[in-house]
């Protein structure tokens, strides 16, 4: 809900109508702002998840082989899926502002040509992923029947790279302007779909019997699906966002502002996912018990994050908002209401999953190994979840200033130089296996949780220029 259209809402004069006439917003306000925000954005991001669960799930019960392929996979579409990301970042701190400062003309220009770029990135990944996905699964040790899997299912998914481009930004674009509500419904869709399809494809009754391949038809044509929904929504328009009906050409000088932002912000999750990499390549010699308990913890853990996720997003559309009203202080007010309650949810969450961790694993295998050493990664998850709730809201209100220098940096450092290496160190050097990576995911949010709270407190994000 934005600054300037909040005046609707019933609890008394609205933020917007108070920031400008300098009377400060109560917190029970911004509290309920924050929580309206919140609230889509944490489902919407389950319903992400439980798109992964399925194909985890399905995948799991065609054996240890299809569900490593499934995850190998995931790590090139993950690496393609960054640069949709960039141009997303970019799309909710530009629209944001333009919300904010009341421009419904220009959001709408900024998500149109948002839209186009990534459509043609969408394109270009098509391509990256027919000519590297090979070369990337024998890089990284992949066993030959996990890498023939594995490329049996990206090639399916890898034909709707442009339309998750767009399902990407056009749900960036709705989130800046304040709208949660629209992409979660979208994902509601996606899940069942997706769901629905594969176990038609795939499932253990399935007539089809097409087994990865049918995972990855389900997958591609239920995130289309998404993509033409989120095209109709913003075709037809909100309150705050339209797509202009005219004009449909790329604009040099909106799309250089977009980047400007989204680039640093494409980097960091570049370098990200870079890292990830050469840590899947420290699992997967492990073996590949390690690497599907890898999988599955990460896919359990999801959940702890989720409202860290949703706040982060929060915080990210009222600092951006907050920014083109020219009223810093009332996003900084929203970015630690927001911290405050994704301490509480995460923490709640992280310790629930290192006591149920074992049960949550056994779901989606029936190896004992596998089962013991997701089990022994998840307990390190309530640890993990204080640092990774201050990581998640600090740099999404950063990055919805557009202050995406700062987050490249601590990013990509902390990840190269604290994560890998103390990964490395503890899985082989001191012989902990997988636990002892996952401690260097610990020690690697704690570091960024330091460095990204030092920032926002500072306010150098105030002066951003986008």
């Amino acid at each position: 809900m934005p600054f300037r259209e909040i005046r609707r809402a019933p609890a008394g004069l609205g933020i917007a109508r108070r920031v400008h006439r300098g009377v400060p917003a109560p917190w029970t306000m911004t509290l309920k702002v924050v929580l309206g925000l919140a609230w889509p954005a944490v489902l919407e991001q389950l319903l992400n998840i439980v798109v992964d669960w399925t194909d985890a799930y399905l995948a799991g019960h065609l054996g240890t082989i299809a569900l490593a392929a499934v995850g190998l996979s995931g790590q090139l579409t993950n690496l393609v899926a960054v640069f949709f990301g960039a141009v997303g970042v970019g799309a909710t701190a530009l629209v944001a502002r333009a919300v904010g400062a009341g421009d419904r003309d220009q959001a709408g220009r900024i998500t149109l040509q948002a839209l186009l770029g990534a459509g043609a990135l969408g394109l270009a990944g098509m391509g990256l992923a027919g000519i590297g996905g090979a070369w990337l699964f024998a890089a990284l040790g992949a066993e030959p029947a996990v890498g023939t899997a594995a490329r049996a299912y990206l090639n399916i998914v890898a034909l709707s790279f442009p339309a998750i481009a767009v399902l990407f930004v056009g749900n960036a674009a709705l989130r800046g302007a304040g709208d949660t509500l629209t992409p979660m419904r979208i994902w509601a869709v996606v899940v069942f779909a997706n769901a629905a399809l594969a176990w038609i494809l795939s499932g253990p009754w399935s007539p089809f019997h097409l087994g990865i391949v049918g995972l990855g038809i389900a997958t591609a044509l239920a995130r289309t699906l998404g993509a033409v929904l989120v095209g109709v929504r913003l075709w037809r328009g909100t309150a705050r966002l339209v797509l202009p009906h005219r004009g449909l050409r790329l604009e040099g000088e909106v799309l250089q502002r977009i980047l400007r932002v989204g680039l640093p912000a494409g980097a960091e999750q570049l370098l990200l996912q870079l890292a990830l990499l050469n840590l899947t390549g420290v699992i997967t010699a492990l073996g590949t018990a390690a690497y599907a308990a890898h999988q599955i913890g990460l896919r359990v853990m999801s959940l702890s994050f989720l409202p860290g996720w949703g706040f982060a997003v929060a915080a990210s559309t009222l600092t951006g908002q907050a920014l083109g009203a020219r009223q810093p202080e009332a996003g900084r007010k929203a970015t630690f209401i927001a911290l405050l309650l994704a301490l509480a949810l995460m923490g709640t969450m992280g310790l629930a999953l290192a006591l149920g961790g074992p049960l949550l694993v056994n779901l989606f295998t029936e190896d004992p190994e596998v089962i013991a050493q997701g089990a022994a990664a998840l307990r390190i998850t309530a640890l993990i979840q204080p640092a990774m709730a201050v990581s998640f809201v600090f740099s999404g209100a950063l990055r919805g200033a557009g202050d995406t220098r700062y987050t490249l940096l601590v990013t990509a450092t902390s990840i190269w130089v604290v994560r890998l290496p103390i990964a490395i160190l503890l899985a082989y050097g001191l012989g902990w296996g997988l636990p002892g990576a996952w401690l260097g995911m610990l020690a690697d949010f704690a570091v960024r949780a330091l460095l990204f709270a030092w920032r926002f407190i500072g306010g150098a994000w105030e002066r951003v220029r986008v």
